[in-house]
């Protein structure tokens, strides 16, 4: 059979395996995974060429771009279930592990030709961007230590019954390094695969059937590399949310007040996670998220001066006639908040399929612009003052 020109995008899928469910995401409109091994070159008296090349542990990086529709993605990754999202909205400090694969389709057969796994990937950064003339979006960047590629299928299983004995659908293929599962997660939590019985936190694979020493309390899912049999591939149709949010759909409040002439909002968040290594292990044991920090910009076209007031005073009209930032210390900010309106909907109000609220934000600086032939415009950069930025389905209660 010739070899195929090329994998086009159709052929590519990504699913996420979250702490308590998995799923193949929708409008996904970029994905990059990459691996990068830190090498030293040893040199040594009385050697004109190099003794060797020395590898630390990978750095794995996954990057994923979806159009911002829904609370599918985000609640994957804060391990909630979104057929039942919290009503009191889930905060961005969630955002957690999660195991990432990429699956290829094969040129000619609605089958899989090969696939990508990349194991307890943490969440370091997110970017949710809304324009006036463009889709809603949101960035996702995952980093983590090990990614094989296979020839095969990587299969989730996910149970729901079962204490600590759980049948695979399929044989797994054992791998490289002796086991024969890619990941186990417990009830949110990853265990460890053992030789012979297994203690706390750990599992041991015998044939097609997987033994915790932990009983499952609500699900345990299981990753692993097998070939089965028949053809699995299916393209991805998800109907259940819009096909994508236009500027026109996405409203933007501080304080309850909407805000005339807004172009674009970008809100970045940073987890300020840590890599925790050891002594005798090639891999990384994990990462250790902090206290996470949450930054952006609102731009604006320039009319008056009600915005600035707003964002300084907490008031369209507070009587001040001198606004300079930075002045004195603020003691409280005002809120932001981001609704995205049903682009399918024609009966105002128009239905609120998602909110991001932002308590608590203060101006940290501004930008103020005029060309020739255009209108002046006014990007205005903001902070939380609480590390706080919650996403809701729905309207904010």
């Amino acid at each position: 059979m010739a070899k195929r020109l090329a994998i086009p995008s159709e052929d590519v899928k990504l699913k996420i395996v979250g702490p308590k469910d998995s799923f193949f995401a929708p409008r996904v409109q970029r994905a990059d995974l990459n691996e990068d091994v830190p090498t030293t070159d040893v040199y040594e008296l009385g050697n004109n060429t190099m003794a060797g090349t020395v590898a630390d542990t990978p750095n794995v990086t996954i990057t994923f771009s979806v159009f911002d529709v829904g609370i599918k993605v985000f609640a994957i990754l804060t391990g909630e279930d979104y057929t039942a999202y919290p009503a009191a909205g889930v905060d961005i400090s969630e955002l957690s592990e999660a195991d990432a694969i990429v699956y290829i389709k094969d040129a000619t057969l609605s089958d899989y030709v090969k696939s990508a796994h990349a194991k307890r990937l943490q969440v370091r950064d997110f970017t949710f961007t809304y324009s006036v003339d463009g889709e809603s979006t949101e960035d996702y960047t995952l980093i983590g230590s090990e990614k094989r590629w296979f020839k095969n299928d990587v299969i989730v299983d996910r149970f729901t019954t079962g204490t600590t004995s759980f049948t695979l659908s399929q044989t797994p293929i054992q791998l490289k390094n002796g086991n024969y599962v890619l990941s186990v997660i417990l009830d949110g939590e990853y265990l460890t695969e053992v030789v012979g019985t297994p203690a706390t936190g750990e599992y041991s694979v015998s044939g097609t059937t997987l033994t915790t020493f932990d009983t499952r309390t609500a699900q345990v899912l299981i990753v692993y590399h097998a070939s089965p049999a028949g053809t699995a591939w299916t393209y991805i149709s998800d109907t259940s949310m819009p096909a994508a949010t236009r500027g026109r759909d996405v409203d933007v409040l501080i304080l309850t007040n909407n805000i005339p002439r807004v172009q674009s909002v970008t809100i970045n968040g940073n987890l300020n996670v840590q890599s925790v290594r050891e002594m005798g292990n090639r891999d990384i044991v994990g990462y250790q998220s902090q206290v996470p920090t949450i930054e952006g910009t609102i731009a604006v076209l320039d009319t008056d001066v009600e915005l600035i007031d707003l964002l300084l005073n907490g008031s369209l009209s507070s009587g001040d006639t001198e606004f300079k930032l930075a002045e004195g210390c603020p003691t409280s900010g005002v809120a932001l908040e981001i609704q995205i309106t049903d682009p399918c909907d024609t009966s105002v109000p128009y239905t609120v399929v998602k909110t991001v609220y932002i308590p608590d934000i203060t101006v940290v600086g501004d930008a103020w612009s005029a060309v020739v032939n255009q209108n002046s415009t006014w990007n205005i950069n903001f902070r939380s003052r609480t590390a706080q930025c919650i996403v809701y389905s729905g309207s904010r209660p």
